[in-house]
C-alpha cells in the first residue's frame, strides 16, 4: 500500500494543472505540471528535484468553438483590420525543487522558455485592402529565449489522517521578460505583443484544493486551481496589460497492476481562461471581444517508469477534446510533456 501511494503522489503532482506560462491565448501555456512535491498525498519526505520538457506548436486556427473556420471568415477578419497569427511554437524547460514533510510542503518551479512565433499581420481597412496588402506581406516573426515568470507553491494536508486531501497557495513572480520585439519581416523592431512574452509582467496568486483515494490496484484524484494577477495593469511596449484568471480542475487515475516499476496514467484536464484586460490585448473586429480567452478539455495518457532507487522517468501526450476560444486564436494539435524525477 506504501508503494501506491508513492506512485499516486507522482501522477497527482505530475496532474496539477498550472498556468506558469504567458500566454495571449488560451492554450499557450501547458496545463501539466511536475511541481511533485507541492500535491499534499506523497509519503516520501525530505527533498525532491524534477527536470521536464514540454513541447506546444500552436498551428491550428479555431474561431470560437469552431475548429474549421473557413477562409472567407479569415479574410473577412483580416480586411477589418484583424491580425492573423500563423504559428507560435512553445518548448519549456523547467526545473522544479521540493521539500515535503508529512502534512506541508513547498515547490519552486523555475522555467525557461524559447518561443516563435509568426504572424500575416493585420492591415488599416480605412486605406488599404486585402488585394492591395495580401496577407503576409506585412507582418512578422520573433523568436526568444529566456527566463519565465517562477512559481513558488506550498501545500497543507493536515485535514485528513492519511493526507490525502488539502490546500494549496502560492504566487507567480514576474521574472519573465516583457520586452521582446519581433526579429522579422515588415515589423521587426516592433514590440511583441504583450501575451506573446516570456513573462506576463504580473504578481499572481495561487489557490486551490485537492482529494484523492485508492481502490484496489486504482488510484483516483481530483484537483482545483484558481490563478489570479494582484498586480495592477502593466505599461507594456505595445500597451498597458494583464492576464486574465485561469480557472482549473484535473481528474485522473492510475494503474499500478503491473507492479512498482511501470504505472499507466490517465488525466482530464480542464482549464478556463476569462480574457486579458489592457490596451495591449487584441479584439475581435466583429463582435469587440478580447482575442484571449477560452475554455479547453484535454485527455492526456501518459506512463511512469522507475529506473533505479528514487529515478523515475515520465511522458504524457495531451490531445484536445474541447476547445472554445475567444474570436480567432491558434491551438495545438497535442501537446507533449516529458521529465525525469529524483528524490532524496
Amino acid at each position: 500500500m506504501r508503494i501506491y501511494k508513492k506512485l499516486f503522489s507522482a501522477v497527482l503532482a505530475l496532474a496539477a494543472i498550472s498556468s506558469n506560462q504567458a500566454s495571449a491565448c488560451a492554450s499557450c501555456g501547458c496545463t501539466l505540471s511536475t511541481d511533485w512535491g507541492s500535491q499534499g498525498v506523497s509519503t516520501a519526505q525530505g527533498f525532491s528535484a524534477d527536470l521536464s520538457y514540454a513541447y506546444i506548436n500552436q498551428n491550428k486556427p479555431v474561431y470560437g468553438s469552431n475548429t474549421k473556420p473557413s477562409a472567407a471568415l479569415i479574410n473577412t477578419l483580416y480586411a477589418n483590420g484583424q491580425e492573423i497569427e500563423t504559428a507560435t511554437k512553445t518548448q519549456t524547460v523547467t526545473a522544479a525543487f521540493n521539500y515535503n514533510s508529512d502534512t506541508w510542503g513547498i515547490s519552486l518551479q523555475i522555467p525557461y522558455l524559447n518561443r516563435s512565433h509568426a504572424t500575416n499581420g493585420n492591415l488599416d481597412p480605412a486605406s488599404d485592402t486585402p488585394e492591395a496588402v495580401p496577407q503576409g506581406t506585412n507582418g512578422g516573426t520573433s523568436s526568444e529565449n529566456g527566463l519565465g515568470d517562477i512559481r513558488v507553491t506550498g501545500r497543507y494536508s493536515g485535514f485528513s489522517a492519511d493526507n490525502t486531501s488539502g490546500l494549496i497557495a502560492g504566487i507567480k513572480l514576474p521574472t519573465g521578460s516583457t520586452t521582446a520585439n519581433f526579429s522579422g519581416g515588415p515589423s521587426a523592431g516592433s514590440a511583441l505583443d504583450a501575451g506573446l512574452q516570456s513573462g506576463t509582467g504580473s504578481t499572481d496568486v495561487i489557490l486551490g484544493a485537492y482529494t484523492s483515494g485508492l481502490i484496489s490496484t486504482y488510484g483516483w484524484f481530483v484537483q482545483g486551481t484558481a490563478q489570479h494577477a494582484i498586480s495592477p495593469l502593466v505599461n507594456e511596449a505595445s500597451g498597458t496589460y494583464r492576464p486574465g484568471d485561469t480557472y482549473s480542475v484535473n481528474t485522473g487515475i492510475r494503474y499500478a497492476g503491473f507492479g512498482a516499476r511501470v504505472t499507466p496514467m490517465l488525466q482530464l484536464n480542464l482549464v478556463r481562461r476569462t480574457a486579458d484586460q489592457g490596451t495591449a490585448v487584441p479584439t475581435d473586429v466583429l463582435t469587440g471581444a478580447p482575442v484571449s480567452s477560452g475554455t479547453l478539455a484535454y485527455l492526456a495518457p501518459g506512463v511512469s517508469v522507475r529506473l533505479t532507487g528514487g529515478t523515475s522517468v515520465y511522458g504524457f501526450v495531451q490531445l484536445p477534446v474541447y476547445q472554445n476560444v475567444g474570436s480567432l486564436q491558434l491551438v495545438p494539435k497535442y501537446t507533449a510533456t516529458i521529465g525525469i524525477h529524483q528524490t532524496f
